[in-house]
C-alpha cells in the first residue's frame, strides 16, 4: 500500500469508527426500538440509513475491485436477512467497510491518480471516489444522529 493509500484508509477508519462523531459511535446508543423508528413526516430510518451507508461500501468496492456486477437490488446490497436488529445491522456494515478497505489498502499511490470502476459502468478518479465515499457517510451519519436523537426525545442542546 502506497502513503497515499494508507492515508485514504485511514480518513475512511475514523469516518466509520474514529471518534464520538463516527458512524459507529451513533450507533452504539441506537436501541432496538430505534432501529425501524420513522419521526413525524420522516421516511427513512436509522436501519435505511445503514442499508444505504453500506450497500454503497459494497457497490463501490465491487465496481473498484471486484466484477462489477452488484446493483442497488442485489439481497447483498439490501443486506437481505442482516439489517433485522442492531447488532446484526453494525456486523453487516462493519464487513462492508472491511470489503471497501481491503480494496483500497491494495491500491499503490499511483492507482489514486488513475481513474477507477464505479457503480453503474462509470468510472471516475480513484481519489476522488474515495472522498465522496467519506462524505457521503459523514453526511448519514449526521441523519442517523438526528433520528436516534429525535427517538430517544433528547435532541435538545444543553446550552
Amino acid at each position: 500500500m502506497g502513503q497515499r493509500a494508507d492515508q485514504w484508509v485511514t480518513r475512511l477508519d475514523a469516518a466509520f469508527e474514529g471518534d464520538m462523531a463516527s458512524t459507529i459511535a451513533n450507533l452504539a446508543t441506537v436501541r432496538e426500538q430505534d432501529w425501524t423508528w420513522l419521526p413525524s413526516g420522516g421516511a427513512r430510518s436509522i436501519r435505511d440509513l445503514v442499508q444505504h451507508i453500506g450497500g454503497s461500501k459494497l457497490m463501490y468496492a465491487d465496481a473498484a475491485f471486484g466484477d462489477g456486477a452488484l446493483g442497488f437490488d442485489d439481497p447483498i446490497v439490501q443486506g437481505e436477512g442482516s439489517l433485522d436488529t442492531v447488532g446484526l445491522g453494525v456486523a453487516w456494515l462493519r464487513a462492508a467497510h472491511a470489503a471497501l478497505r481491503a480494496g483500497v489498502a491494495g491500491l499503490d499511490d499511483a492507482a489514486l491518480d488513475a481513474d477507477i470502476g464505479m457503480p453503474f459502468g462509470r468510472t471516475g478518479n480513484a481519489e476522488e471516489m474515495l472522498d465522496q465515499l467519506t462524505r457521503h457517510e459523514v453526511y448519514h451519519t449526521g441523519e442517523i444522529n438526528h433520528i436516534r436523537a429525535l427517538a430517544q426525545d433528547n435532541d435538545a442542546w444543553a446550552w
